[in-house]
C-alpha cells in the first residue's frame, strides 16, 4: 500500500479511501489545486495541462514548423470549445498568421456572433459542426437550440469563402445518423453555397477516459456506425452536391 497521502494532502476532502483500500477522488468537490499529485510518491496521481501565454504556445508550435514546412500544415486550434475562450484564441491565431503558418479551428459554432467573428479574422481553414438540423431534437441531445448556430453559419459567408470551411457532421447511431436528418443537414449546407462537408462516425475511444476520471459515459449502450449505414449516409451528401470528405473523431 502506498500509505494514500493524497487523502490527507486534499484540502477539500474530496479524495477518501473505497472499500479496496483505493484512494477515490470526488471530481465535484475537487478544486483542481493540485496538492494530491505533489504528495503522491508513487506518481499514480498527475495534473495534466496547464495555463501557457500566447508567447509560451507559440514557442511550443515553432518547434514543428521544420514539419509544417514538409507537409504543407499548420496550426489547428480545437477544444473544447476554442471559442470558449476566444480571446486567447483570437491573439494565438493572429501569432500564428504573422509567423506565416497556416490556421485552422474547429468548433461547434455556439457562441455569440462577435466572439466568432473575433476569431475567423485569423483563420486560413474552418471546421464547423453541425449536429442535428431539428431546433427541438438539438436542444433534447445537446441542451441547446441549433437557430444560434444556423444563424452563425450563414454569417460566416460575409468573411469566409465557401471554399475555406468544412462542415462536420459527427454521425451517432439513435440520434442524428437518420437518412432524413443526414439529407436534411446537406441540402442545407449546399443551399448556403459550401462545398465541402465531413461525416464523422461515432467511435468509443472515450469510454476508459471517463472511467479514468470517475465519470459516467453518457453513451454506454451506443454502438459504433455500421460501416454499410455510414456509406449510405455518405452516398446522400455526395447527391447532395457536397464533396464527402472521410473523417473520425
Amino acid at each position: 500500500m502506498c500509505g494514500a497521502p493524497c487523502v490527507s494532502a486534499c484540502p477539500v476532502g474530496a479524495i477518501h479511501l473505497s472499500g479496496q483500500g483505493k484512494p477515490s477522488i470526488d471530481r465535484k468537490t475537487c478544486d483542481e489545486c493540485g496538492n494530491c499529485a505533489d504528495a503522491c510518491g508513487k506518481d499514480a496521481l498527475k495534473v495534466v495541462g496547464r495555463e501557457m501565454t500566447v508567447a509560451e504556445v507559440m514557442a511550443e508550435v515553432e518547434k514543428d514548423r521544420a514539419f509544417y514546412r514538409r507537409s504543407g500544415g499548420g496550426m489547428t486550434v480545437g477544444g473544447g470549445e476554442p471559442l470558449q475562450q476566444y480571446k486567447f484564441a483570437a491573439e494565438l491565431l493572429r501569432a500564428a498568421r504573422e509567423a506565416y503558418l497556416h490556421t485552422a479551428v474547429e468548433t461547434a459554432g455556439y457562441a455569440p456572433w462577435s466572439h466568432l467573428e473575433a476569431v475567423l479574422k485569423h483563420v486560413d481553414l474552418l471546421q464547423f459542426d453541425l449536429k442535428h438540423m431539428d431546433p427541438g431534437k438539438h436542444q433534447e441531445l445537446t441542451g441547446q437550440s441549433n437557430l444560434l448556430i444556423l444563424d452563425n453559419l450563414k454569417k460566416l459567408l460575409s468573411l469566409k469563402s465557401p471554399r475555406d470551411v468544412i462542415i462536420r457532421i459527427p454521425v451517432v447511431p439513435g440520434c442524428n445518423d437518420t437518412a432524413e436528418n443526414i439529407g436534411q443537414t446537406a441540402r442545407f449546407i449546399a443551399g448556403l453555397g459550401f462545398s465541402h462537408a465531413e461525416l464523422i462516425p461515432y467511435h468509443r475511444l472515450g469510454v476508459s477516459k471517463y472511467a479514468q476520471y470517475g465519470r459516467v459515459y453518457p453513451l454506454a449502450g451506443c454502438p459504433p456506425v455500421p460501416q454499410e449505414h455510414l456509406d449510405e449516409l455518405r452516398k446522400i451528401v455526395r447527391e447532395s452536391g457536397l464533396t464527402e470528405m472521410a473523417g473520425i473523431i
